[in-house]
């Protein structure tokens, strides 16, 4: 769902980033998105200064017969805004196995 507000960074100088997020529920991306400044501007959208997100969902991975849930995350904005951004979901996000 992207957001159809007009922002003054979009256009072809938007930086875009987008992350793969696997088996996290929606509710808890949308809180680390509003933990980094954001508000609600959708559903599944959040705008932040000179920032906003949205999330998709993707076809699930298939590891044998496990469906692994995965979801894309797209940030746009200014460049330092959307660095900003993805290196705090990436730190957020990060998962380690055991």
């Amino acid at each position: 769902m992207k957001s159809s507000l007009s922002r003054p960074w979009q256009g072809a100088e938007a930086l875009r980033v987008e992350l793969e997020l696997r088996n996290l529920p929606s509710v808890r991306i949308m809180e680390y998105l509003a933990e980094a400044g954001g508000e609600p501007s959708g559903e599944l959208a959040v705008s932040g200064e000179e920032w906003s997100a949205y999330l998709e969902p993707i076809e699930p991975a298939v590891v044998g017969a496990m469906r692994i849930p995965r979801d894309r995350l797209v940030i746009t904005g200014h460049d330092s805004a959307v660095e900003r951004i993805s290196a705090f979901m990436r730190r957020k996000t990060m998962r380690g196995g055991g």
